[in-house]
């Protein structure tokens, strides 16, 4: 999801994000608690957004793991 106020992500660490989601989610907590729900959908759109970055590193991880096995598979089938 894009957001125009909302830096970019990728050149956020790991534990960055994960700070992030757990202060924002206190944000969240609060803003329910106040009964601001046009607040506590905004920081929820924020949420998702960090959410969302996280997931698409553990894709790439994955990603390049597979790839990585796939390669040592290779060397060990040979015919010829």
């Amino acid at each position: 999801m894009f957001n125009p106020l909302l830096e970019n992500l990728s050149s956020l660490k790991d534990t960055d994000l994960e700070e992030r989601v757990n202060d924002l989610n206190r944000k969240y907590t609060i803003a329910l608690q106040m009964g601001n729900a046009s607040l506590a959908q905004q920081v929820l759109v924020l949420i998702e957004a960090l959410k969302e970055e996280t997931a698409r590193r553990q894709r790439e991880s994955t990603k390049k793991v597979l790839q990585k096995q796939n390669k040592d598979l290779d060397n060990l089938i040979n015919i010829g």
